[in-house]
């Protein structure tokens, strides 16, 4: 028997993104059923900590398809900037998609 407790509902993760810059990429998906519940704003902001305490990162960034606006919403969330939108950068649905480019430096994650 399975405790319900232990089930996953989702997951982040993080891999270095340019390393002699000190930045790390994030990505994170929640299971529908528990979306909106802040559990992925919850375990984001305990990654981004873990990157900048444990890990000394200067940076982490994060990217999604314009038409995400959960994940763009969560990644603003957590104190993330927009910082550019690559155009019809991801093909999906049929079409061209535009993409999100956010960030974070260290020292605007201790203001957080």
């Amino acid at each position: 028997m399975s405790d319900p407790e232990d089930m996953p509902i989702g997951v982040v993760q993080m891999w270095s993104y340019v390393d002699y810059r000190k930045s790390w990429e994030l990505g994170f998906a929640v299971l529908s059923d528990y979306a909106g519940r802040g559990y992925g704003s919850e375990a984001t902001r305990l990654l981004l900590q873990f990157a900048f305490q444990e890990l000394q990162a200067h940076k982490v960034v994060g990217m999604c398809n314009s038409q995400n606006v959960r994940s763009a919403a969560l990644m603003q969330h957590v104190g993330m900037t927009r910082e550019a939108v690559y155009q019809e950068e991801l093909w999906w649905n049929n079409q061209w998609t535009d993409q999100y480019f956010f960030s974070i430096l260290d020292r605007e994650f201790k203001s957080v």
